[in-house]
């Protein structure tokens, strides 16, 4: 019994600041046009979408870190060719990074990712 008791106290003093998760808002531009906005919430939280051209290729999306926002974008295709990954780190609202920027990784499409929160 005394431990319960020491372990709701324990709960009670805790900030509540500390449990809350702010969704980090990302929108996604294909060839300067936004192909989709979409909302990440937590550590390793996904998001896959199609652009709407090209419904052969699935992009995700994946939080990696809040803050500063590193986001994990891979895209794959069914074509057969290679999947494509890399990440991006967005270091405050209204930040953007292009895919094409990430060295190692030959996207096929012109992304540009932008923090909108």
């Amino acid at each position: 019994m005394k431990s319960l008791s020491l372990l709701l106290a324990a709960l009670l003093a805790a900030p509540l600041h500390a449990f809350a998760v702010d969704a980090v808002k990302i929108d996604v531009y294909l060839a300067g046009t936004l192909e989709q906005s979409v909302s990440l919430v937590g550590p390793n939280s996904t998001v896959k979408f199609s652009p709407r051209d090209t419904p052969s290729t699935t992009c995700e999306l994946r939080l990696i870190a809040p803050e500063p926002v590193i986001v994990e974008m891979k895209e794959t295709s069914t074509d057969g060719s290679k999947e494509v990954a890399g990440r991006a780190k967005l270091l405050s609202s209204g930040s953007s990074f292009a895919v094409s920027e990430i060295k190692g990784a030959k996207f096929r499409s012109p992304y540009v990712l932008v923090r909108r929160d």
